[in-house]
């Protein structure tokens, strides 16, 4: 059984409608699908976030009795920057009864660079001094955020990294901000929240997950991020031969906003 926890639409910043996703996901195998668009506060007006993730939902509802004897189909949000706008944050949250809620972070305004980290050109802007620290004020946001609501999944933990390394050629390890990672970590592990491994970013997952799994971190989701129907369940072997390897014996996906365990 392979669940995919993780993945946008046109309806955020993805390429593929809902139903070209359902129809790949049917073709691969794939048990059970997540649709997560975008709800980033940041672009809450901007963008007419309420709305468009109101459609998405619509769209979700009829995708789950299209396909209910072939796919699951769950419902999904990955809210970002909660704490930039908590009140819009809360009428996403208030819009359907998810199945799952995932928690990200795109932009730190704490930072001088003023938009997300995937607009920013890391490898012409920026010395390796201020993207350490940019890093150090992403994990502080991160750790607050992790707080201030009621979420499921920590999606993509060092996600800036991943732009950072593998776009821009700018290497950061990202242990070296492991003191914030396991308050951070120490937080999940407290409030039974999942960690996500997203496949997008599959080389800067394994130190983090160690650490996690000695800590007593079990609560794993698997996402692709995909952003295209082609990428749904990309990394899925990797994924599974690595945390067998650190001893999980289990990942999950949600429902009713409840965990479900399947066997690695």
């Amino acid at each position: 059984m392979i669940y995919d926890c993780h993945m946008h639409t046109v309806n955020s910043d993805g390429k593929s409608t809902i139903y070209q996703m359902c129809e790949s996901a049917i073709e691969k195998g794939v048990s059970g699908i997540a649709i997560t668009d975008h709800a980033d506060m940041n672009f809450y007006e901007s963008r007419d976030t309420y709305n468009r993730i109101k459609g998405a939902i619509a769209q979700i509802r009829q995708a789950q009795e299209k396909w209910a004897d072939k796919l699951e189909v769950h419902c999904g949000v990955e809210l970002g920057e909660y704490l930039y706008e908590p009140s819009s944050a809360k009428k996403i949250l208030g819009l359907t009864d998810y199945d799952q809620v995932l928690c990200s972070i795109h932009l730190v305004p704490a930072a001088r660079w003023e938009k997300p980290y995937n607009r920013i050109d890391f490898s012409n802007d920026g010395t390796d001094e201020e993207l350490i620290d940019y890093m150090r004020l992403y994990f502080d946001l991160l750790s607050e955020t992790v707080d201030a609501f009621d979420f499921d999944i920590l999606a993509h933990i060092a996600c800036p990294v991943r732009y950072m390394t593998t776009r821009h050629g700018r290497y950061i390890d990202v242990m070296r901000f492991e003191p914030k990672i396991k308050e951070i970590l120490k937080k999940v592990i407290d409030r039974g929240i999942a960690l996500e491994w997203n496949s997008a970013g599959l080389r800067f997952n394994e130190e983090i997950f160690a650490l996690y799994y000695s800590m007593g971190g079990r609560l794993v989701t698997l996402g692709s991020d995909a952003h295209s129907y082609e990428n749904i369940g990309r990394g899925f072997e990797q994924f599974r031969s690595f945390l067998k390897e650190c001893g999980f014996t289990h990942y999950h996906y949600y429902k009713n906003r409840q965990p479900q365990a399947v066997e690695l």
